[in-house]
């Protein structure tokens, strides 16, 4: 009988050693961009953090990161960003499974121009979305304006300025992401799963809530984590329409950079505390993914 240690197992082909070291300079372009463009900055940003600008001679110091914590304006927009971030990534997430079930699943006439409608905000930069809900929910906005002519009085005037105007435009910034994400798991959802249920005698209903959204939970824990970290960071649609009532962490650090006196440490100190947040919801989120994946495995 023969044994597994009696096969012969096949030799290399020729120059398979050589290839061994072609993935590696073919990386090379994109690790050069990593170290210049990622490695070099963090490294400049975290020795700013430590040092006190008024006395850079003063030595290494985490002066700039307790005043997150201790300072009342910096810890509230810490908090108001978390609050943004996870309020949109939550909503996002819901409102877009939808959408997403209805492009994978269903033909209808316009599909392809109601999916072009859906990721036409991506195109747009976030100061132009800023503008759009200041047009729509400012002071003098078409909604207020309609409201007022109808009721006598200018309801949701200047709401656009407000947390759930911003939450708004975030959400209208971050729907595309999250359709796109969505529709590309459900897409590779086994149809048989859901034929199998419908043949033992369960609704659409039941089919959707039993079989297909415990399939794509990982895809949906992983909607969430991109739609957080891209909210917590994003700048634009911010710099329009939170100046007058509240602030966020990418205005404050915006502001001590540009806004005489400037403090390039406390604002190199925000930075990494807002990255570390972000890489550390998404790794955390990404890992919880991939072990829901392995138990549907």
């Amino acid at each position: 009988m023969r044994t597994p240690d009696s096969i012969i197992t096949p030799a290399p082909p020729r120059g398979a050693k050589r290839l061994q070291f072609a993935p590696l300079a073919l990386c090379a372009p994109l690790l050069l961009l990593l170290l210049v463009l990622l490695v070099w900055p963090l490294a400049h940003l975290l020795q700013q953090s430590l040092l006190l600008s008024d006395a850079p001679a003063s030595g290494l110091t985490l002066h700039n990161f307790r005043e997150i914590v201790l300072v009342p304006r910096y810890r509230d927009a810490l908090l108001w960003s978390l609050e943004l971030s996870l309020a949109v990534a939550a909503g996002s997430t819901l409102i877009c499974l939808a959408p997403a079930w209805l492009f994978t699943r269903y033909s209808f006439p316009g599909k392809r121009l109601m999916r072009g409608i859906l990721t036409l905000p991506m195109t747009f930069a976030g100061m132009i979305v800023g503008f759009l809900v200041v047009i729509l929910l400012g002071r003098a906005g078409f909604i207020p304006q309609l409201l007022e002519r109808l009721t006598g009085q200018p309801l949701l005037s200047g709401a656009g300025y407000r947390f759930p105007g911003l939450i708004l435009a975030y959400l209208y910034f971050e729907i595309p992401r999250a359709t796109l994400t969505l529709e590309s798991a459900l897409a590779k959802l086994d149809v048989r799963l859901e034929q199998a249920a419908r043949s033992l005698g369960a609704n659409r209903r039941q089919v959707f809530f039993w079989v297909v959204l415990p399939v794509i939970r990982p895809a949906l824990v992983s909607t969430f984590a991109v739609t957080f970290s891209v909210s917590l960071g994003s700048f634009g649609v911010l710099l329009v329409l939170s100046l007058r009532h509240f602030s966020l962490l990418p205005l404050e650090i915006f502001t001590q950079y540009i806004a005489p006196p400037t403090d390039q440490g406390l604002a190199a100190a925000m930075s990494l505390a807002l990255l570390g947040v972000a890489f550390g919801a998404g790794y955390g989120l990404r890992r919880v993914a991939r072990r829901m994946e392995g138990t549907h495995a």
